[in-house]
């Protein structure tokens, strides 16, 4: 009997010491830190104005009336672990038509980051359901059909070079199985490499930079002369998706 209890006693004392040891590795530290995220559109790196005349990398005037693209599963992140936060709802529709919806805090207990990630688009399961509330409301102008699904992102404006006859283009990009998925995950390194340290009496705040410019030349050159009009999933939505995956920047970081 006493053996047996030295051997419990044994196995106790390393139970004890592996738990100490987890808790001891956990990277958090007890306290609740708030970033601010502040998304700003822009055009090659200036400030995005409604219908002010542009002008692309093939030459092409154009002015941007609506400018929207749906945010999930937005994490922290430091040497790519992924840091998880609080207070952050499942989807956000960032238009830039409506301030309030470009920026929010979320919160974590972790004291460090050097870059952040995001979803960029709603995934399979959301939208195979069906029309939904919020900011999957189809009132807010970003949902086909029940089989089509939602619009990932939305550029629309008007051109001179544009073909429709009303001169005007709309790029409403969308598609979430299959090779036709328009859905892209972004990840965003802090400038110059950057290790953020956060307080908890401070509010840090971010902001990223969306070029709208990226839309036309970036991964594929997507003039406007040749595609005024796309409203459909398919292989000219995709590229359009791998385009607008390349317009996000963190311009900045900073603590207030």
């Amino acid at each position: 009997m006493k053996a047996g209890a030295g051997y419990i006693a044994v196995v106790f004392l390393f139970l004890l010491c592996s738990c100490q040891k987890e808790l001891k590795d956990d990277d958090s530290t007890g306290k609740s830190y708030t970033v601010h995220i502040v998304f700003q559109p822009v055009v090659q790196g200036q400030p995005l104005i409604f219908n002010q005349p542009y002008t692309n990398a093939f030459g092409e005037d154009y002015t941007v009336t609506a400018f929207r693209f749906y945010i999930s599963a937005l994490s922290l992140q430091n040497n790519h672990t992924v840091l998880p936060v609080t207070n952050e709802v499942k989807y956000r529709l960032a238009d830039a038509a409506i301030g309030n919806t470009l920026s929010f805090t979320v919160s974590t207990d972790q004291n460090t980051f050097n870059g952040l990630s995001f979803q960029l688009g709603v995934d399979s399961i959301d939208n195979v359901s069906g029309a939904q509330s919020g900011d999957l409301d189809p009132a807010k102008g970003m949902f086909w059909t029940w089989n089509s699904g939602y619009i990932m992102a939305k550029l629309e404006g008007a051109s001179s070079f544009s073909t429709v006859p009303d001169g005007n283009f709309t790029y409403h990009i969308g598609g979430f199985s299959g090779e036709h998925k328009a859905i892209r995950s972004i990840v965003l390194p802090a400038p110059e490499g950057r290790q953020i340290t956060l307080k908890d009496s401070r509010t840090t705040t971010v902001v990223i930079k969306a070029d709208i410019s990226k839309w036309f030349n970036a991964v594929h050159a997507l003039s406007i002369a040749d595609n005024a009009f796309v409203h459909s999933p398919g292989s000219l939505a995709g590229l359009y998706a791998d385009n607008y995956a390349t317009m996000f920047s963190i311009a900045s970081i900073t603590e207030e």
